[in-house]
């Protein structure tokens, strides 16, 4: 079945392997296996770790472009019609946006103007737009971030929450006014890391017509390793289902295998990479989940919202 990914670091990876001198990285590097595990569109994000400069994000964001605007096997996503098309679908996500510290509305419309049709403003860090999980809980969105949201809004730009802080979270909700999802984020209640979203948090992007894109990353799952596989992420999912119901719930899988042995143990067994995603269609199978509730999750939901919200 096929599947939309809400969240791969690939953006990364590409500008990484071009600092080592090689090129066609989607190629070589990540089609095969994705296409492999029929996850025929993915959110590429550039990710941005807190301590690079807006040179630095540029660097990133016009690498993985050239690459997508030299390659035959990804259509890439800049408008609802886009979405329409039968080839492989890449959209461009931005993860973290810590090297805007001025002109922020500018640096927003470049990034748009440049393929990003998603993003989050922080990975875990402070920024001097909002506050990770790993920043200071009583701050939130800066004045700053709020007009980085309002730009996002005007372009219709998709705003992802799943690395902000419970104030940064709430502050969004409460200033946006344009479609608001977790792209990689799984249920609280199941694994208390602070990066899943509490019930109340889940129900807030539910009632906002939000999705929550469910993460492979083992450490998310459950905190007894020795109990984290595929069939433990659907159950995230079945959570979520019971919550807020079956049109909130999609793939954000998260996939580090690209990044070396040292993130051997962020992987559940069962979901090394992409080409293992279809053994989370059958987990879904396995707990319960019909034909049409399984299409939902792995691509029609994303199709769905994103359609209706993209220009």
């Amino acid at each position: 079945m096929r599947i939309f990914d809400l969240h791969a670091d690939i953006g990364a990876d590409v500008l990484s392997q071009h600092h080592l001198g090689k090129e066609n990285v989607l190629l070589t590097r990540h089609s095969d296996k994705c296409l492999k595990g029929e996850v025929s569109a993915i959110a590429m994000a550039s990710f941005f770790s807190g301590k690079e400069t807006y040179e630095e994000m540029q660097e990133m964001i016009l690498t993985l472009e050239n690459e997508l605007e030299n390659q035959q096997v990804w259509k890439r996503v800049l408008s609802s019609q886009d979405l329409k098309n039968e080839s492989p679908l890449a959209l461009m996500s931005v993860e973290g946006m810590c090297g805007i510290r001025e002109h922020e509305t500018e640096a927003i419309a470049w990034m748009y103007e440049h393929g990003i049709r998603l993003a989050s403003l922080c990975w875990n860090e402070e920024n001097a737009l909002a506050t990770g999980v790993k920043g200071n809980p009583e701050r939130g969105l800066s004045e700053m971030g709020r007009h980085v949201i309002s730009k996002m809004d005007e372009l219709h730009m998709v705003i992802d929450v799943s690395h902000a802080n419970e104030k940064t979270f709430w502050d969004i909700l409460d200033c946006a006014k344009g479609l608001v999802i977790a792209t990689h984020s799984n249920a609280y209640a199941l694994c208390d890391h602070p990066r899943n979203l509490k019930d109340e948090q889940i129900k807030a992007l539910a009632a906002r017509g939000g999705l929550i894109g469910m993460n492979s990353c083992a450490y998310f799952i459950d905190h007894d390793l020795t109990k984290v596989n595929v069939d433990a992420l659907a159950k995230h999912a079945a959570y979520i289902k019971e919550l807020v119901g079956i049109d909130h719930l999609a793939c954000g899988f998260d996939f580090m295998d690209f990044f070396g042995e040292e993130d051997a143990a962020y992987t559940i067994c069962d979901m090394k990479n992409a080409s293992y995603a279809q053994n989370f269609i059958q987990a879904l199978k396995n707990n319960h989940f019909s034909d049409s509730e399984i299409r939902k999750i792995a691509y029609q939901n994303v199709i769905d919202r994103f359609s209706q919200y993209l220009r």
